[in-house]
C-alpha cells in the first residue's frame, strides 16, 4: 500500500506509515461486495503553506508521485546512530599555517581521517584519529610558544648587548 502524503510503499498490515508517520488505517482499501462502491480514501488536507500553490501530483492508479524533495530523516538515538567525534580541522589548519609546519601536517592528516571513517561505520579509528589529531595540534602549538619565548629571549640578549649594559 502506498502512503497518499509521501508515496512511499508500505505493507498492508501497518497501521502507521514507515515514512512519515501517517495514520494509513483511513486509507486501507476494504473488500467490495455488490452493495458497496468501490473505496475511496477520504479527502486528504494540505498543510496551509501547501494549500494554496502545491497540490500532489497524481498518476494513473491514483496514488501520488513522491515529492521531489523530502525533509531529511533524522536517526534516532539508540541503534544506528552516529557519535559526534570532533576532527579539530580548524585547528590543525591553523597551526599548521600559524605555528610550525611540519607537525602541523600530521595534524592535518589525522584531523581529515575522523570523517572518513565514521562514514566507514570505524568508531574506533575515528576515535584514534581524533584522539592523535588533537595531540599533534597541542605538539605543534607548544612548539611555536617555545619558539617565540627562544626568540623573545634572544631579542632581548641582543639589546642587552648592543645597548652595552651588560658591559657596564
Amino acid at each position: 500500500m502506498y502512503c497518499p502524503k509521501c508515496g512511499a510503499n508500505n505493507d498492508d498490515s501497518v497501521r502507521f506509515c514507515g515514512s512519515c508517520g501517517l495514520d494509513m488505517s483511513p486509507y486501507r482499501t476494504q473488500p467490495e461486495t455488490s452493495e458497496q462502491a468501490p473505496y475511496q480514501p477520504p479527502p486528504q488536507e494540505a498543510p496551509p503553506f501547501q494549500q494554496s500553490y502545491q497540490q500532489p501530483y497524481q498518476q494513473s492508479y491514483g496514488q501520488p508521485y513522491q515529492q521531489p524533495y523530502q525533509a531529511p530523516q533524522y536517526r534516532q538515538p539508540g541503534y544506528g546512530a552516529v557519535p559526534n567525534i570532533p576532527s579539530y580541522m580548524g585547528w590543525a589548519i591553523a597551526v599548521l599555517i600559524l605555528c610550525f609546519w611540519p607537525t602541523g601536517i600530521a595534524a592535518v592528516v589525522h584531523a581529515s581521517r575522523v570523517n572518513s571513517r565514521l562514514a566507514l561505520g570505524d568508531i574506533a579509528g575515528a576515535q584514534e584519529s581524533s584522539r592523535k589529531a588533537k595531540m599533534w595540534c597541542w605538539i605543534t602549538f607548544a612548539i611555536a610558544v617555545i619558539w617565540v619565548i627562544i626568540a623573545v629571549i634572544a631579542i632581548a640578549a641582543g639589546w642587552i648587548t648592543a645597548s652595552g649594559y651588560y658591559y657596564n
